[in-house]
């Protein structure tokens, strides 16, 4: 199994746990980048591109996306968020969503700007290897406040039902 399965069929449990999940998709928080916030979309059926998403999957990711980056870009600090689908680490169809907090700037202005631009990719790169964990699962108090921030802003917004949204 991939990753991603292992995490919708409850073998990887992200820190804080899965903070949406329906009958096709499921978001949770990056389970190896010590990042808060650094969210994880997939589709739960296993597909591996894009182009092999059902229409359905298509609005549901692109609604849940729109709504977190609309919660994450509220939280203090949070100057700008990244999306991006690569899929070079595992083959099921994921995209990550990435905040960019004033303080990775400030750590890092010094690798990705060019000019008054900021080189998001080189950025985005960057920190996935400078705050990558060893393990499968992080015990970080902060991740697991943002998740629970996050999961509870959501339950609000969407108007569901606590079994909704685990914890």
């Amino acid at each position: 199994m991939c990753l991603t399965c292992d995490i919708i069929a409850g073998k990887v449990v992200p820190a804080g746990g899965i903070i949406y999940q329906d009958d096709w998709i499921i978001l949770h928080h990056c389970i190896d980048i010590n990042i808060a916030g650094y969210l994880i979309v997939s589709p739960v059926r296993h597909v591996e591109t894009y182009g092999d998403l059902h229409e359905a999957e298509i609005r549901k990711i692109g609604v849940l996306t729109k709504d977190i980056t609309a919660i994450l870009s509220e939280f203090n600090g949070v100057e700008k968020i990244y999306l991006a689908s690569f899929g070079e680490e595992t083959a099921h169809f994921h995209a990550h969503i990435f905040p960019r907090y004033k303080w990775i700037i400030d750590h890092h202005a010094q690798d990705v700007c060019l000019g008054n631009k900021i080189d998001g990719a080189k950025l985005l790169s960057i920190c996935r290897e400078k705050y990558k964990v060893e393990g499968q699962i992080m015990e970080n108090d902060g991740i697991r406040d943002v998740v629970a921030k996050v999961r509870n802003r959501l339950r609000k917004k969407l108007g569901l039902q606590d079994k909704i949204l685990q914890a």
